[in-house]
This record gives C-alpha cells, sequence and structure tokens, in this order.
C-alpha cells in the first residue's frame, strides 16, 4: 500500500520561537495571553512573583521572556509603572509568533484578511517589476516555477492528498520565483507574509467544504495564473501587474465567499 505524504509547512506560520526550553514555553504561554485579551491593551500583567509561581521558572526567565515580548512591541516595562500591554499598532504583527498567537486566539479570519490585503498592494508591484528587472536565470525559474505548478494541476493519476501537498508547494514556489526575480532581500524576508496568506487560504477552501486532504479549490484562479504567466512571458509589465491584482482580489473574494 503507498504512503501519503504529509503536507510540509512551507511558512513560519506556526510561530517558531528561536529560543527553547523553559525560556520558550514561558514567552509562547505569555505572548498567546497578550494576544488573546486575558490582560487587555492598556492592562498591567501579572506582577513578576506572581509568574515566576505560576510558570514555576526563576525570576531571570520571566525578565528575559518580558524582554523578548517587549522587542516584539506587546508591552512595555515602566520601573514606575509595571509591564502594561501596548496597543495593537505597536505589536509587530509580520512576526510569526505574533500571528501564530492571533490564530490560537481565534483570529483566523482577521489575520486571513490583514494577509490578503497585504498581498493586494505588495504583489502587483512585485510582478511589475519582476517583469522588468528579471534576467535570464530568474526568467528561466519562472517559467520552470509555472511548468511544474500547471503539471500538478494536470496530474490526476496521484491521490488527492498528495496532489494536493504538491500544488500548494508549486504554487509557493511560483510565487516566491516572482520576489526573487526583483533580486531585493528585503522582499525576499516579507515572502513568508505572502506565503503564510497562501497557506490559510488554501486550508480555508477546504475545511469549508468539509475535506482535510483533497483538491478541492485548487484550479479556481488557473485562468488568471496563466494570464500572469503570459504577460511576463512577453515582458508586458503593466500587464502582468494587472493580472497579480486581479488574482489577489480574486483570492480575496474567494475568502469572502467562504466566510
Amino acid at each position: 500500500m503507498r504512503k501519503t505524504k504529509t503536507l510540509k509547512r512551507l511558512t513560519p506560520i506556526a510561530g517558531t520561537i528561536e529560543v527553547r526550553g523553559i525560556l520558550g514555553s514561558s514567552v509562547a504561554n505569555l505572548g498567546a495571553r497578550i494576544v488573546g485579551g486575558e490582560w487587555p491593551v492598556g492592562s498591567v500583567i501579572a506582577k513578576e512573583a506572581d509568574l515566576v509561581t505560576e510558570l514555576a521558572v526563576s525570576r531571570s526567565v520571566i525578565r528575559e521572556a518580558c524582554r523578548i515580548l517587549s522587542a516584539k512591541g506587546l508591552i512595555r516595562s515602566r520601573t514606575s509603572d509595571g509591564t502594561r500591554v501596548q496597543p495593537r499598532s505597536e505589536w509587530r504583527l509580520l512576526d510569526p509568533d505574533v500571528m501564530d498567537w492571533r490564530l490560537q486566539a481565534g483570529d483566523r479570519e482577521g489575520l486571513l484578511r490583514d494577509l490578503l490585503k497585504f498581498r493586494l498592494v505588495l504583489e502587483p508591484g512585485i510582478a511589475y517589476s519582476a517583469t522588468v528587472m528579471a534576467n535570464d536565470d530568474a526568467r528561466q525559474k519562472i517559467d520552470a516555477a509555472w511548468h511544474a505548478k500547471k503539471a500538478v494541476l494536470e496530474d490526476t493519476t496521484v491521490n488527492e492528498h498528495d496532489r494536493r501537498a504538491a500544488f500548494i508547494e508549486a504554487d509557493l514556489a511560483f510565487h516566491q520565483a516572482f520576489v526573487s526575480a526583483v533580486s531585493s532581500e528585503l522582499l525576499d524576508q516579507v515572502f513568508p507574509v505572502i506565503s503564510s496568506a497562501l497557506e490559510l487560504l488554501f486550508e480555508k477552501q477546504v475545511q469549508t467544504l468539509g475535506h482535510t486532504n483533497r483538491m478541492t479549490g485548487m484550479d479556481g484562479s488557473h485562468k488568471l495564473y496563466e494570464r500572469l504567466y503570459h504577460a511576463f512571458i512577453d515582458r508586458d509589465a503593466s500587464a502582468a501587474q494587472t493580472a497579480m491584482r486581479d488574482l489577489v482580489k480574486h483570492a480575496i473574494n474567494d475568502a469572502e465567499r467562504r466566510s
């Protein structure tokens, strides 16, 4: 019997904390509680001594955890005023841990809307710039990524679980090829936000229809992707920009229909 592949998580949406062990657990515990609203914006979080007892850790661990959460914009400590929760406008909302804590707090819909708006602003410009700036190597990578994506879509011989996993991987690779074609280190670091939006949208598509593995909803935007690819091949930057904008709008409409 053929063994099915496990769907590979390709983005940092799971919220990987670089510091692990006791400190990592403490950061995750406090971060999830802050984002979840246990301590409202402007309020003072639990006292250090109480957290030491509750989490069974040392004062130094609590202090370091608070320092990390402060760097993520969630809290601010003052000697005379305690440690207070900062306004959401101060939170590092692109931080993968903060995104994961939003998911834990049940804000999946809000996070998806934010990510799709982010894509709508950013990706059309990426498509335009990639079409203008891509060198021969970058153009070959985009071409290869498109044909790999198309091949997965057209291959109905594999089981639906494997096909869906391969399609998501191919789709993300296609988007990343456009980002890489611009040759910007800053954009390279922003790409995980784009991929997080795509992954959440795929998950929403299949869950809405009661499926967990099937290739449900994966082929609906194929014509829009095809327009984008051909505009890129024709070196028509304006058409590529419009195609990408239409593609992201389609994703937003798709998400709204499934809300």
